[in-house]
């Protein structure tokens, strides 16, 4: 599978390159960095699939870059808005399309094992805690949000409250809290190192470029 990344100079780009070195069937072929005038102009071979870990301002770009290179675009940036979702979605009608806020297998189980939960559990308050590094800019992140909306599609609630940290190197933690009458249930995932979602994106991704057209949920993979 040949790759290309758009965001390859950020701390993530820097590590799914570590990674991809790992696996003998995909290829790093190319980057792309709009706002650096890194269109894609010195890419040869054609792309499998487009990762990015970049900006939400490059999604018009990558859209139109994967279209005309016939390619899968898996989106891993956060911060969209409903509009750009929309923009996402109606990709999906020409290539294999996915907008994941977090790809790492501990965290998509962690979905499954809440959407579960959160409905025997719907009586009683939930919260969500989330902490990132001090660099992170979006708060709250994108799972959060991705985890209250799960919540809330189970439940029917209209609102999860959701308290944001960010401070030193924490790659990332997600915790859950039901608070019912005299009794609390916590859940929890911590990612250690930024290489799990790299690994999972990279596993994504093999999936991805070999489906046909359409919008993708990441569900879907797990």
């Amino acid at each position: 599978m040949n790759v290309v990344i758009c965001g390859i100079n950020g701390a993530m780009g820097q590590v799914l390159q570590e990674e991809i070195q790992l696996y003998d069937n995909i290829d790093l072929i190319g980057s792309l960095s709009p706002r650096n005038g890194n269109f894609g102009q010195d890419i040869v071979e054609k792309p499998d699939v487009v990762i990015d870990f970049s900006n939400t301002a490059n999604l018009d770009f990558l859209i139109d870059y994967a279209v005309r290179n016939n390619s899968a675009l898996l989106i891993c940036t956060t911060g969209f808005s409903n509009e750009d979702k929309i923009k996402i979605e109606e990709a999906g009608k020409f290539i294999p399309v996915m907008l994941s806020s977090n790809t790492s297998l501990g965290i998509n189980v962690f979905r499954k094992i809440l959407k579960c939960i959160s409905a025997e559990l719907n009586n009683f308050d939930i919260n969500i805690l989330e902490r990132h590094h001090n660099k992170k800019k979006d708060a709250p992140s994108g799972t959060a949000k991705t985890l209250a909306e799960d919540i809330m599609n189970v439940t029917g609630k209209e609102h999860v409250e959701i308290s944001s940290f960010r401070a030193g190197t924490i790659p990332g933690e997600h915790m859950v809290i039901f608070s019912g009458m005299n009794e609390i249930l916590e859940i929890k995932h911590t990612a250690f190192s930024r290489k799990v979602f790299a690994d999972g994106a990279l596993d994504l991704a093999l999936k991805l470029s070999s489906k046909e057209p359409g919008y993708y949920l990441t569900e879907y993979f797990f």
